[in-house]
């Protein structure tokens, strides 16, 4: 009989991370947006405003052509072959491996251990989509750890292999009070 991990919460999500050894998640995830709409949103984040604080740059600022997102899905395998050819390939976990996207584009088990190094390589990152999900944050959490690619995997994905690429550090995950 295989073994259940029980469903978390969002409130057990701090836990988890700290359990793995992390300062916090690293949620990186690159959207598609009308190009008036992208402007704003832009604007809003780095400006910051009173709902959240002094804003934070984008990393991401390059044509619709040169991103990708929610780990090419359903195109999984021809975009692992981006990922694995191209150097500055990332792909993002959004809303992979949720129950959600799983009913509808499922990820093909035979790329499991293609995803896996893939992740150990630093070529992917977590992303959620969060607030605009179907699903508890923790869920997007708990898709990742049940894939049972091992904890130097969930590492790399959920803050290494971002900070690298974003030169995060552990400082990154306070807010400026506690800094």
């Amino acid at each position: 009989m295989q073994s259940i991990i029980p469903e978390p919460v969002d409130a057990d999500v701090p836990a988890w991370w700290r359990g793995l050894g992390l300062p916090g998640l690293a949620d990186v995830h690159v959207h598609f947006l009308p190009e008036r709409m992208e402007r704003r949103v832009w604007h809003h984040f780095e400006n910051g405003g009173p709902l959240m604080g002094a804003g934070w740059p984008i990393h991401y600022r390059m044509p619709v052509e040169e991103r990708v997102a929610h780990l090419g899905m359903p195109e999984y395998e021809e975009f692992f072959g981006m990922a694995e050819t191209f150097a500055n390939v990332r792909l993002d976990t959004t809303m992979t491996f949720t129950d959600f996207a799983e009913r509808r584009m499922p990820f093909p088990a035979r790329l499991g251990p293609r995803l896996r190094d893939l992740g150990l390589a630093g070529k992917v990152l977590l992303g959620s989509d969060f607030p605009n999900i179907p699903h508890p944050y923790a869920h997007q959490i708990h898709a990742l750890d049940r894939l049972g690619l091992g904890e130097d995997w969930l590492r790399a994905v959920c803050w290494d292999s971002a900070a690298d690429l974003l030169g995060l550090s552990p400082d990154d995950t306070r807010s400026p009070g506690e800094r």
